[in-house]
């Protein structure tokens, strides 16, 4: 039962980061068009709220007791590395 939360923290997690993410830029900025001041912080808000959401799952992971066969550990690291990707998505958003 306790893996099986761990795993559906850790998914809800990496897929509500790699939605924001992945998701498909508007046919506005496929033209080539920059986003308006108000689409940038809509897009900065949205990235913010994930890497919050991450880094709650984070620290659920890092206090869940037990090692879970180092699942546990390995969950972690890949809740690192979206959140390293978010910061990178926040970064290219608020300086482009």
């Amino acid at each position: 039962m306790k893996n099986w939360i761990l795993h559906l923290i850790t998914t809800a997690g990496l897929m509500l980061a790699f939605v924001f993410v992945l998701t498909p830029p508007s046919a506005r900025l496929a033209a080539g068009a920059s986003p308006v001041p108000q689409e940038r912080r809509e897009k900065v808000e949205d990235m913010r709220r994930a890497e919050q959401l991450l880094r709650d799952a984070r620290a659920v992971l890092a206090s869940a007791p037990g090692e879970y066969s180092g699942h546990r550990d390995k969950a972690i690291v890949h809740v690192d590395a979206a959140l390293g990707q978010v910061h990178e998505a926040i970064e290219a958003v608020e300086h482009h």
